[in-house]
């Protein structure tokens, strides 16, 4: 091997062994107090796209998370609200047959009549007022969507609004006992007055009705004849004449005739724009002798309310079954992108010890290879 004095070949290989270890000691070094293997990217550039694509999924599913709770929130909110309404139907209920009651007074049935108007104020209140975020969820107009995913499309809809349930009945009334005829009505609103009496004999007879706001109609009077028959169609038309012009037509029994011009009964509809009345303005006047409350409607109601609220259940049971699905695979994708981009300190820490001895054996071999031309000067003396 040759003497050089003006190039050291062993100083310069020195210098690059201890350039190359002082470069990976720094990598090793900021991977270490970063915690992350992948710093710039020009530390693993393909790396780099897949761990963002999958920081991106990951804050979507973190996100989509929140938006089902929320979703489990407001769905809860709607069933507790609901499920007074069924409280309060099932009193109604009671109240109707309670009302039944052979024994009553004109003032226990005036009681009764009290309570079932506040009930159904109640019930109307609860479908007005109910509330989630400041949004009316039982109004009849309540839709949102829930976006329960990291990427578009994956959503889950609550409708309220396609659900709702109006008791279509515009108030119940009160009868009213006449010298001979015993007979009571019901007052369906806007378009019927249902009167129900006994077989009368042939003679004149006055009852007295009430409709919504309180206008007593005290002097319906009909003439019967002795023909049963006769009898029935008589108070057809003689009660839509006299209250023709509030447009209420009759269905009327007498004896075992039932005389009828329409066949709309008290009913439970669906519908997509209706507030969720399912007790509206039960608020009749009048003298008091038999309270007509129609179970069977009342019966509807509870139904609609219990389909309505199966609804709701599924939807949370929905919810709460993508619920453990997005932890699921939020845990599987993190973990994926952890193995890429997170620091290994098992291995970094070895490397960074390996480093730092090729480090600090560079710069001692270093030291001696810059000696090396000085033995040169030895030759000369």
């Amino acid at each position: 091997m040759g003497l050089y004095v003006n190039t050291n070949n062993s100083s310069l290989y020195a210098q690059r062994q201890l350039l190359k270890s002082g470069s990976q000691l720094t990598v090793s070094l900021e991977r270490l107090s970063s915690g992350f293997r992948i710093n710039a990217a020009a530390d693993d550039a393909a790396g780099l796209q897949i761990s963002d694509r999958m920081t991106s999924q990951i804050l979507g599913l973190e996100q989509a998370v929140r938006n089902a709770n929320d979703g489990i929130s407001l769905v809860q909110t709607a069933d507790s609200a609901l499920a007074e309404s069924t409280t309060i139907i099932q009193r109604m209920r009671q109240l109707a047959i309670q009302s039944q009651n052979g024994i009553n007074s004109v003032a226990d049935n005036a009681a009764i009549q009290k309570e079932i108007s506040q009930l159904s104020t109640e019930l109307n209140r609860i479908a007005n007022d109910t509330q989630f975020a400041g949004r009316n969820l039982l109004d009849g107009t309540f839709s949102a969507t829930f976006l329960v995913g990291a990427n578009s499309g994956q959503t889950i809809d609550v409708s309220l609004s396609g659900s709702s349930a109006r008791l279509s009945s515009q108030g119940l009334g009160i009868g009213y006992d006449g010298d001979d005829v015993s007979g009571a009505y019901r007052d369906l609103g806007s378009g019927q007055l249902i009167l129900n009496t006994g077989l009368a004999p042939a003679g004149t007879y006055k009852f007295a009705t009430s409709v919504d706001g309180g206008n007593t109609y005290s002097e319906i009077t009909v003439a019967l004849g002795g023909n049963s028959t006769s009898d029935a169609q008589t108070i057809v038309d003689t009660i839509n004449e006299q209250l023709s012009f509030r447009g209420f037509d009759s269905l009327i029994t007498v004896g075992s005739q039932v005389v009828s011009n329409t066949n709309e009964p008290l009913r439970v509809a669906q519908a997509s724009s209706n507030p969720m009345d399912l007790g509206n303005n039960f608020n009749p006047t009048g003298t008091y002798d038999a309270l007509f409350l129609d179970i069977d409607s009342l019966d509807k109601a509870l139904s609609t309310v219990d389909s309505i609220r199966a609804e709701l259940g599924a939807k949370q049971n929905r919810f709460q079954s993508t619920l453990r699905n997005l932890s699921s695979i939020r845990e599987n994708v993190a973990a994926a992108k952890s193995r890429i981009k997170d620091t290994d300190f098992a291995v970094e820490t070895a490397n960074l010890t390996r480093n730092q001895i090729i480090q600090q054996a560079s710069t001692s071999v270093l030291s001696q290879a810059n000696q090396s031309p000085q033995l040169a000067l030895s030759l000369l003396n």
